[in-house]
């Protein structure tokens, strides 16, 4: 199950909910907006995940993994579902599933050198098909090249170390063949799943996102 909403759409009450670990974190976070946008991510993960196991949402929480990968709980327990969370530009992108699951959702900023940016983390093939992108789409492309790997670096449990990064690119493949989609968002923004059945993922977007393009991950050239 994949939601993508706005953090001001999502109700989070009083937070009375958060665990003592939830809490810890939350009261460390300066910004008010990395604020909201966990309360409402860490709200909505324990919903969906309620609505799989048909339990209220008291009975489930949300921990970290070792290598800091959001994690849940049922009533004290691990749950058989995977959870991936990702927020940009007061976007909230939650992702769950039974197998290994990674999302990002990416939304411009502020201005950044991308050729810079996909010369150090794409791969040579990636970085190519970005120079040789129209202009006006460039900002789209890299956002979704960007966020194809964010999504995978979260399901491996690799991350986003440009070494690893540029071992791998995303080619384009038929539905069949996909272990990731990715979608345009706004004007330059992006959002991307990568988990084992790419299509059988329920999408909860409120119509905002359309034309999805599937992709799957091989071995990259290294200079």
């Amino acid at each position: 199950m994949l939601r993508l909403a706005r953090v001001e759409a999502i109700d989070v009450g009083a937070a009375g909910w958060l665990t003592a670990e939830e809490r810890q974190r939350f009261d460390g976070m300066a910004s008010p907006e990395r604020r909201s946008s966990f309360l409402a991510g860490h709200w909505l993960a324990r919903d969906m995940a309620a609505a799989w196991h048909g339990v209220l949402p008291a009975r489930l929480s949300v921990h970290r993994l070792a290598d800091g990968r959001p994690c849940l709980q049922l009533d004290g327990a691990p749950s058989p579902l995977s959870l991936s969370l990702s927020h940009s530009g007061g976007w909230l992108l939650v992702g769950i599933a039974t197998a290994p699951v990674g999302v990002d959702v990416e939304v411009p900023r502020r201005p950044r050198d991308i050729d810079a940016l996909a010369r150090h983390t794409f791969a040579r093939a990636e970085a190519e098909r970005l120079a040789a992108t129209p202009a006006a789409d460039r900002l789209g492309t890299f956002h979704e090249l960007w966020a194809l790997k964010e999504a995978r670096g979260k399901r491996t449990g690799e991350g986003m170390l440009p070494g690893q990064s540029r071992r791998v690119r995303a080619s384009p493949v038929p539905p069949h063949a996909a272990q990731a989609i990715s979608w345009r968002l706004g004007e330059g923004g992006a959002v991307a799943l990568a988990v084992e059945d790419v299509e059988g993922m329920q999408l909860d977007d409120d119509g905002v996102l359309a034309r999805p393009r599937r992709w799957r991950f091989e071995p990259a050239d290294v200079d």
